[in-house]
């Protein structure tokens, strides 16, 4: 037979998990990201994409230019 304060005791742990995994942080400060490997360096300041022209799928030209201020993916795939 189960004591009826059990299930209280148990929402509030789940509610209590719940708040510490909302409020800790999921990603670590710039200020703590691991050093570049020997002979890589980041770049002094942010330089724009290149530009180029490629076809889509359907043959159809996308251009660098084109993609300007919007969220662009970049997909890299390789067999070796």
């Amino acid at each position: 037979m189960r004591r009826p304060c059990e299930v209280p005791s148990r929402l509030g742990l789940f509610l209590l998990l719940g708040l510490l995994l909302t409020l800790t942080p999921r990603h670590a400060p710039a200020a703590d990201a691991p050093p570049l490997p020997e002979g890589l360096a980041a770049p002094a300041q942010a330089t724009a994409m290149p530009v180029f022209e490629l076809p889509d799928p359907a043959g159809t030209p996308v251009r660098s230019t084109d993609l300007q201020g919007k969220v662009v993916v970049v997909r890299f795939w390789a067999s070796w």
